[in-house]
């Protein structure tokens, strides 16, 4: 990447993404890949008034080499203080900013089981941080930077070189740095999404009937006091981004009120592994069968995480025609794949995606069926000619997608 188009990706993420305001702490979560992102956005953030900023980096061979010589007690009996770290920036109500640069087939040798236990703690241990941050109660922002394994999986014919520039230019491209005004462009897109969540929220949905000839063929209960949401939200009155890019409105389902088949439109890249042609079968809101081409044992060890893992936890509506889909290429990365298509999520769900969920008690959201789990997995369903059906509160019935697109009332 250029130094004008590193300097705009280090603007949108610390300006846009996180909002970085006077007198507050920031942690950056990056690649020994992407230190030169890394630095523009500490030398950023500290522009705009950051009382602090920490740095982490992580490696993809040293976590590979955990997983081959570490057991999976040891992976999953760790010291307290790996975990303190970010859930003081939960206490204390820092800025988190999660800079994406990896090899989508780092771990493809890694033990699956071994992978799964050890995500499964860290996500208890990391519950006070997860639990701010699904709620908006603190800022956090993921952002990517090009890798050159992630280049080479997208763009196999091209040499390393011109491979990673075109990944370069195509994150570029996506999270809306290809400009001079990267901050004013995700003002008005998000402006744009909140429309969109605002005609969706007014519609009073009861249930949504996703259907396509790939084979997905599900209704799905909203819950009362639903809410979309999508663009930039709130923490204390200071607005955030927390995907860039972004392209999505998303909700929470009733978890216990999805039934029927949903096929994977895309392929699935969980912790350093790829997972070919998903297919869950739901019945009461429970994943009562599933099945995949590769990597069968990865969703199996998501499954059975835990019984949150058994459910849904997220609703996303992405119109087939979004700029990502548009480009023609599959990312091997959720956060680009998931905004290229819509999708749902196995487990967790967003309290903020129900009114009034932000302070409400797990019990409360649990009555309302809002899901609660220690995973939270995107996978993607959207095709060319994807229908969603709505049955309103009222009796009534509208078509949201049509041919994989919103339609003009939800436009």
């Amino acid at each position: 990447m250029n130094k004008k188009t590193i300097k705009n990706l280090a603007a949108a993420v610390v300006k846009s993404g996180v909002n970085v305001q006077e007198g507050e702490e920031v942690l950056v979560l990056s690649s020994v890949y992407a230190v030169e992102l890394t630095r523009e956005v500490v030398r950023l953030a500290y522009e705009r008034g950051a009382k602090r900023v920490h740095v982490r980096y992580r490696d993809d061979a040293l976590n590979l080499l955990d997983y081959n010589y570490q057991s999976e007690e040891t992976l999953t009996d760790k010291p307290a203080f790996l975990y303190d770290e970010r859930n003081y920036f939960a206490k204390k109500g820092g800025c988190v900013i999660n800079i994406i640069c990896d090899d989508p087939n780092g771990l493809s040798g890694a033990d699956a089981q071994k992978i799964t236990a050890s995500r499964r703690a860290d996500m208890r241990g990391l519950a006070p941080y997860y639990d701010m941050a699904m709620s908006s109660k603190i800022k956090w922002s993921i952002i990517a930077y090009p890798h050159p394994e992630w280049a080479k999986l997208m763009f196999p014919d091209l040499n390393k070189k011109e491979a990673i520039k075109k990944l370069g230019k195509y994150i570029a491209k996506t999270t809306r740095v290809d400009c001079d005004n990267p901050v004013k462009e995700w003002e008005k897109h998000s402006e744009r999404l909140r429309t969109r969540c605002n005609k969706l929220n007014a519609a009073k949905i009861k249930t949504l009937h996703y259907k396509n000839k790939l084979g997905t063929d599900v209704v799905v209960g909203l819950p009362k006091g639903y809410i979309f949401a999508g663009g930039a939200e709130e923490c204390d009155g200071v607005s955030f981004n927390a995907n860039m890019p972004t392209e999505e409105v998303f909700s929470a389902p009733d978890c216990n009120n999805v039934n029927g088949v949903i096929k994977a439109s895309l392929p699935l890249c969980y912790n350093g592994k790829i997972i070919k042609d998903l297919s869950l079968t739901l019945k009461d809101g429970v994943i009562v069968d599933y099945d995949a081409k590769t990597n069968r044992d990865v969703i199996k060890g998501i499954i059975e995480s835990d019984d949150g893992a058994k459910r849904l936890g997220e609703i996303a509506l992405v119109p087939y025609d979004s700029p990502i889909s548009k480009l023609g290429v599959l990312f091997y990365e959720t956060l680009f794949d998931e905004n290229a298509s819509c999708h749902f999520a196995i487990g967790r769900a967003y309290p903020t995606c129900v009114k009034g969920g932000a302070d409400m008690s797990k019990d409360k959201l649990d009555k309302l069926g809002i899901n609660d789990s220690d995973v939270h997995v995107d996978f993607m369903v959207g095709t060319k000619d994807l229908e969603i059906t709505a049955q309103t509160e009222d009796g009534k019935t509208l078509k949201v997608f049509e041919n994989g697109n919103f339609t003009k009332d939800f436009e």
